[in-house]
């Protein structure tokens, strides 16, 4: 069992970069308390554009949506969403995944040939969604930023602490963790499962998805699971999990019709969600890479001989290949580091990863060996849909927007804008230092 204040370690994330006092408090504690909406090329803000009317553009590939969801995963709207209107939902495409304990504006794009009928509103417990357009493509490209309006609850915030926290943010940043949304924080088990089937265990990666459990899940799941763990029937296990588990039960009714078929009962899951476990992998070991290298004193605004670099644009996505640092630029990098022009890079690995030299190469080498893999494991033989190729993540998160407003009830509120694929629990975690995990996600009794 897994104690809140392990699961940071869990997925990878220790210490902290920041020197002010934490002021504790908590997020999520209503949905309401974290917004975020999605903004793409153009400044087209999704929450601006709720209930507005249909942007003036031609119709072309894909119908444009804005899907407003509160306290739901992503996944399951999505699906509801595209089965509501009549098509599959892996023809759906989105800019990425938002956080369940929010309320969240994104955009959503379904085939064009569906809709010429179709009313262009849809409403269903935990979601709404509009139609306001066309677009020809729509990926995670496409975002330029998320804006978020957060409240901190029951803080211990005082005025000066708050502007030298500002202060530190804007000037050197944050590390750009993988937060917890990617592992799962009640149940950080996404890189567990990945870890076997980049190892090719996929009974195991079956076993852990249906069994591990943690004492943040209700009891009647937890005896689920534990039953399970113990018997490995996954016959009675059907007759046990509550409907609520709903990927688990697509699981087991698989191997309960094809028993020890476990490459199907996997892919009977979506395949965002077969990606998600091999991705969350590879961001476990990021994270892990990533807090050595600030356990040994490396700043994230200091490039060091080998480190691999990527230049930025204004909205500090990175583009073009990545390129090393030498004696003959390290200065120079080091300079347009500062000025927002580059970002230092670590992959997160895949089967075409650079391992960098030096050392944040160093540290990333030590946790593939600690893991027993290398970037060729990635493609997943027994399950080739879910290798990955790899990526390079800068190692600093800076805010496109800092604003932080102390209320009277003793609550914080941001205003936060976060280049694409960072996460506002990286910087939130900096600023609220809070041992207890569970403070990230509205709750309030801690078990450690």
């Amino acid at each position: 069992m897994l104690g809140c204040g392990e699961i940071e370690t869990a997925i990878g994330v220790e210490g902290y970069y920041t020197r002010t006092r934490g002021i504790g408090g908590i997020i999520k504690k209503q949905p309401e308390d974290f917004l975020v909406s999605e903004i793409l090329e153009g400044g087209l803000d999704a929450q601006d554009l709720w209930l507005k009317d249909p942007l003036p553009i031609e119709p072309t590939r894909y119908t444009l949506w804005i899907l407003r969801k509160r306290d739901m995963e992503t996944v399951s709207a999505i699906a509801e969403l595209a089965q509501t209107v009549g098509t599959k939902p892996s023809k759906a495409k989105i800019c990425g995944i938002k956080d369940r304990r929010a309320v969240t504006f994104q955009y959503v794009a379904l085939p064009v040939a569906k809709f010429a009928e179709d009313r262009g509103h849809h409403v269903s417990k935990g979601w709404e969604a509009w139609r306001i357009g066309f677009i020809d493509e729509l990926n995670s490209s496409r975002l330029v930023a998320n804006r978020f309006d957060i409240t901190i609850r029951t803080t211990d915030a005082e005025s000066s602490l708050l502007t030298q926290f500002k202060e530190d943010v804007q000037d050197s940043g944050v590390p750009n963790f993988f937060g917890y949304q990617r592992f799962g924080l009640l149940r950080p088990i996404t890189h567990l499962v990945g870890r076997l089937i980049v190892k090719g265990d996929l009974r195991g990666a079956v076993d852990t998805f249906l069994g591990f459990t943690t004492e943040f899940e209700p009891e009647p799941v937890r005896t689920a699971r534990g039953t399970f763990s113990e018997t490995g029937d996954y016959g009675e296990a059907l007759k046990n999990f509550p409907p609520s588990l709903t990927y688990e039960r697509r699981v087991l009714r698989h191997l309960s019709r094809l028993p020890g078929d476990y490459s199907g009962a996997l892919r009977s899951l979506p395949l965002r969600i077969r990606r998600l476990f091999v991705d969350a992998y590879s961001s476990h070991i990021f994270n892990k890479a990533l807090s050595i290298t600030l356990r040994d004193g490396l700043r994230l605004d200091e490039p060091r001989i080998g480190d691999l670099f990527v230049r930025i644009d204004r909205h500090y996505r990175p583009y073009g290949r990545p390129l090393q640092v030498t004696s003959a630029n390290i200065e120079e990098v080091g300079v347009r580091v500062r000025r927002g022009e580059v970002a230092i890079v670590l992959p997160t690995p895949g089967y075409l990863s650079w391992i960098p030299s030096g050392p944040r190469g160093g540290a990333l080498k030590y946790v593939l060996d600690e893991e027993g893999v290398s970037p060729r494991s990635f493609r997943t033989r027994l399950l080739p849909e879910a290798s990955s190729t790899g990526m390079y993540r800068a190692i600093q998160l800076r805010p496109l927007r800092l604003e932080i407003e102390k209320l009277q009830d003793s609550s914080v509120r941001l205003y936060l804008t976060l280049p694409p694929s960072s996460y506002a629990t990286s910087l939130l975690r900096e600023l609220m230092k809070r041992r207890c995990a569970l403070a990230y996600i509205g709750k309030e009794h801690c078990y450690a």
